[in-house]
């Protein structure tokens, strides 16, 4: 599937999410917006899985963007690849190193909304 395709399938997907969502059927649009995150950052996802570091920083750290669509792919990337065996076991190897960073920026996070 070529990257165009793949832009179009997974805005045909966010929009039937938001017809689902619509219809109070929740899950459904769960599921059909991890499908469009899933299409449309393949690329990103499979780095991330492999072993890019900052690419997951950067993901992890758009979860707390002022940008709504950022904050929500990040939110469903992150999700999804907690989910992923293969994510797990490089995690374990190569992303632990990172972890304190990460918790210290979320902290940040935190205080600067609650106070």
């Amino acid at each position: 599937m070529t990257p165009d395709q793949r832009l179009k399938l997974a805005q045909a997907l966010i929009t039937e999410a938001v017809v689902c969502s619509d219809k109070n059927d929740i899950d459904e649009a769960r599921h059909l917006t991890e499908l469009a995150v899933r299409h449309e950052f393949k690329d990103v996802m499979e780095s991330i899985i492999k072993g890019d570091v900052e690419l997951f920083k950067i993901t992890f750290k758009a979860m707390y963007s002022q940008n709504t669509k950022e904050r929500i792919v990040s939110r469903v990337m992150i999700t999804m690849l907690m989910e992923n065996k293969d994510f797990q076991k490089t995690f374990r190897e190569k992303y632990i190193h990172v972890s304190h960073e990460l918790f210290m920026f979320e902290k940040e996070q935190e205080w600067k909304y609650n106070g």
